[in-house]
């Protein structure tokens, strides 16, 4: 005999489920396969946006990175401990670089039948590979070069203030891009020497000047200096794209690191002239006393000029609060 669920209905289509006696097991969640299907396909999809935007790409540079320090280990005669641990790390690696290239493919829309077309298996074996929660426990697990914090997405189980913050970060993040960006354009130096001088892999530094890696601040503070900038400038921007896993500026701000912060929100902005963004209540010349840290204005006038800098104020706010108690007469002593 069959009978109509009275619980919630098909986990997928809402739709009654039909329940048949005697078949033992437990009840029936979705009416038929095809939802089922289509269910599971919803939370691999889900999996998938909740990870760390690790690309494949990137993990691939880290392999590199790690293999060079096994050559260096190995001819350096390491302690075999040393030597496992690497290897090790390696192999978690190569693994990994797979599970993300397959996470990439099916997130632009490949289906398992292609992705067990490319693997040389079948669909059930691509599937229960890289597929569902092993795959992503995989890619979370993943210990990344510490020169290699990711600044996109949003942590899972994630509040809306949460979400807000990671928002916020992604901003400043591709704005820090920008800038290097920026600074690179208008630089001699060629990226391959800058990044032998940091010590870093030539396809990390193009990540971090394509904003797809947030470098940690010793790292970014090289690469602004090698391409000509001043690294101070970028310090305000890192440490709103690094949250919360930064350690902040414990120096107090002041007229100057509100100036350093405009300045770089200027560069990301492509180093607009002053007469361009001037917001009502700055001339020029005030503007340019701004920028270079000699006057504070009002918060209404500071938030038009970084609107026109296309710049978040959020990371401004504390700031500006600590400058303007010291202000006398909208000037720092």
């Amino acid at each position: 005999m069959a009978e109509v669920s009275d619980g919630l209905g098909c986990g997928f289509c809402g739709k009654a489920v039909v329940q048949h006696d005697g078949n033992g097991g437990r009840p029936r969640d979705y009416c038929d396969d095809d939802c089922r299907r289509r269910a599971q396909r919803k939370r691999d999809a889900e999996r998938r946006v909740a990870l760390p935007q690790f690309t494949h790409r990137l993990i691939a540079a880290e392999l590199v990175f790690r293999a060079e320090q096994l050559l260096a280990a190995c001819f350096d005669e390491a302690p075999l401990g040393e030597i496992l641990d690497l290897a090790a790390r390696i192999a978690d690696d190569v693994d990994c670089l797979a599970a993300a290239a397959v996470a990439d493919e099916r997130t632009a829309g490949s289906s398992w039948a292609e992705v067990a077309v490319a693997a040389r298996t079948s669909e059930g074996s691509a599937r229960a590979r890289w597929g569902g929660v092993q795959g992503a426990r995989r890619l979370e697990s993943r210990e990344p070069m510490p020169w290699a914090d990711r600044a996109y997405g949003v942590p899972r189980h994630a509040t809306a203030a949460a979400t807000g913050s990671a928002q916020g970060a992604q901003r400043s993040a591709a704005a820090l891009a920008r800038a290097l960006h920026m600074l690179h354009e208008r630089s001699d130096a060629g990226l391959g020497e800058v990044a032998g001088e940091v010590g870093i892999p030539l396809p990390v530094v193009h990540g971090v000047l394509e904003g797809e890696v947030l470098a940690p601040w010793p790292v970014t503070f090289m690469l602004a200096h090698l391409l000509g900038g001043q690294p101070g400038d970028l310090r305000l921007m890192w440490e709103s794209a690094a949250k919360p896993h930064a350690h902040q500026s414990r120096s107090m701000p002041s007229a100057a690191s509100l100036g350093a912060g405009l300045r770089g929100a200027r560069l990301a902005a492509g180093c607009p002239a002053a007469a361009d963004i001037c917001p009502p209540g700055l001339n020029e010349a005030e503007a340019e006393a701004v920028f270079a840290g000699r006057l504070v204005p009002s918060w209404d006038v500071l938030r038009e000029l970084l609107a026109r800098l296309d710049a978040d104020p959020e990371p401004f706010a504390g700031v500006w609060a600590v400058c303007i108690a010291a202000r006398d007469g909208g000037r720092f002593r």
